[in-house]
């Protein structure tokens, strides 16, 4: 197939409104499955019954990194419309991605334009990066109590002075509040990281073919007529 031929069916793909579509199916799935797992009450154990309430910080970060990545969302969705209705006719607006770049690059007339790419690039991308490193927040937050678990044990191990009945039960049941904390810990961190990841991908997916789209644009004054 000619270039031109695959440029042409990539844009044939396209939607309007279309990551911000997909991140809307992503969250809502998200959503139910978060509402089911309140029923036998697995939510709420999580949330309610950590001693160190790192588990619910690592909740308020999952909606603060959600809510985020919904921003970025509705960003590439307005800028890709905004690239749909330029290739349907109409005018690119001020400020907007494309027009910026095809303004950039004809003021660099003859010269090369891969800086001029790899800048656009930056812009697109470069808002994804916070998105990934929330993903990996949740694990680090995850393995972090995990750490605080197995500390909390071995704290009771070694407050534990006699074999006594009293004694024992103490020690059993500091060591079951550090599993506990532990198994928490490690399911918060890693449902978080894999929830959000899975928006990412979407996301980081949009991203790619905007700046595919954008990068494939017709240069403007080639195609006015010479003199």
């Amino acid at each position: 197939m000619p270039p031109g031929s695959a440029v042409e069916a990539l844009r044939a793909q396209e939607v309007p409104g279309s990551p911000w579509h997909r991140w809307l199916l992503i969250v809502s799935a998200i959503s139910y499955l978060i509402y089911l797992s309140t029923g036998p009450g697995y939510l709420q154990l999580l949330l309610l019954d950590d001693p160190t309430f790192l588990t619910p910080a690592v909740a308020v970060l999952f909606l603060v990194a959600t809510g985020y990545i919904g921003m970025l969302a509705w960003e590439l969705s307005q800028q890709h419309d905004v690239l749909l209705a330029h290739l349907g006719g109409a005018p690119l607006p001020a400020h907007s991605w494309a027009g910026d770049f095809l303004r950039e690059r004809a003021s660099l007339g003859s010269r090369d334009a891969t800086p001029l790419g790899d800048l656009l690039h930056e812009r697109i991308k470069g808002r994804t990066e916070l998105g990934w490193f929330s993903a990996g927040l949740h694990i680090k937050l995850g393995l972090l109590g995990t750490v605080i678990g197995f500390v909390m044990m071995l704290a009771s191990v070694g407050s534990a002075n006699d074999l006594q009945a009293q004694g024992i039960d103490t020690l059993i049941r500091g060591m079951g509040t550090g599993m506990r904390v532990s198994l928490y810990h490690t399911i918060a961190g890693l449902v978080g990281s894999i929830l959000i990841g899975f928006q990412m991908l979407a996301i980081d997916r949009a991203a790619d073919r905007l700046f595919a789209l954008i990068i494939t644009l017709p240069d403007p004054a080639a195609d006015r007529p010479t003199r």
